[in-house]
């Protein structure tokens, strides 16, 4: 299943991200709390992230459905839900973990993008009926992905119906290759962005707040820089959404505070093998 192995550069530059101490400070999220989205009646499942497992729910209902992250663990940590088709079981699916190539049989529907140690995120799913897993295959410090430790866990999704309905988006943003579309300026508070990919292959759209002074520029010398000269953390995680494959589409809830932040996808390109972003997929953001 996997279609996305992180390069080990940007492996060890995310890792180095949780010796940050100011990481509190920054994020511009405010509590640990699922935001609030445009619907009440919302069901919200929340899964808990550690090294190297989830706590979540065995079983819920099929529908809208806000799926709330909250690391609880020493390192980064995601939560990816790929839906598993075509009559294959969840040991089927564990059997494809490190494999090269895309699982035919596997959907990526999104999920909430990586997290700071003690961070929390939202992201709102249309959830069809089936079976689902929930990965993260971030790595640890020897380049193991956590998938393979254990942070794979399967999710049955019913045949029986919420009473949600998907929210009213503030804000549309649309994947392509290789880029973000969405407005160049956002309001502060709690905006609902409804995500889409548009595009012919898988991608992601991770939200980084950029440190006071930062900019794309930096974060791209950052993750290419050398193992032995890397410059300070220019970056504070603050979830998005991992792989949608094409036609899939995700809903964002997040409280930002003003300041200037970084959409960045990190999905290898099916043709040379590098990060999305450095085909120019990372765009700045600014938030007033």
């Amino acid at each position: 299943c996997a279609d996305r192995v992180a390069p080990s550069m940007i492996a060890s530059r995310v890792l180095a991200m949780m010796l940050v101490a100011n990481a509190a400070s920054e994020t511009g999220l405010h509590s640990s709390r699922p935001p609030s989205p445009h619907s009440s009646n919302l069901p919200v499942i929340t899964i808990i992230a550690r090294e190297y497992a989830f706590d979540a729910p065995d079983t819920i209902r099929y529908g809208p459905t806000t799926i709330h992250l909250v690391s609880r663990g020493r390192e980064q940590h995601f939560a990816q839900l790929d839906r598993i088709e075509g009559g294959h079981s969840f040991a089927d699916f564990k059997r494809t973990l490190g494999t090269p190539g895309k699982t035919p049989w596997v959907t990526k529907v999104g999920g909430v993008g990586t997290l700071e140690p003690g961070g929390s995120a939202s992201t709102t799913l249309d959830l069809a009926p089936g079976l689902y897993a929930v990965i993260c295959d971030m790595e640890d410090a020897t380049g193991t992905p956590h998938m393979v430790e254990g942070m794979v866990r399967a999710l049955s999704v019913s045949r029986t119906r919420n009473t949600a309905v998907m929210p009213v988006a503030d804000v549309r943003l649309t994947l392509t290759e290789y880029a973000f579309t969405l407005p160049a300026h956002l309001h502060a508070g709690p905006p609902a962005v409804a995500v889409r990919n548009a595009g012919t292959h898988a991608h992601m759209a991770l939200l980084w707040r950029l440190h006071r002074g930062m900019t794309a520029s930096d974060v791209a010398r950052w993750m290419n820089a050398p193992a032995n000269n890397v410059p300070p953390t220019p970056v504070t995680l603050l979830g998005g959404t991992p792989d949608l494959d094409p036609g899939q589409a995700a809903q964002i809830v997040v409280r930002l505070d003003s300041g200037h932040y970084l959409l960045i996808c990190l999905v290898d390109d099916v043709h040379d093998h590098k990060s999305h972003y450095a085909h120019g997929m990372l765009q700045e953001v600014m938030v007033e």
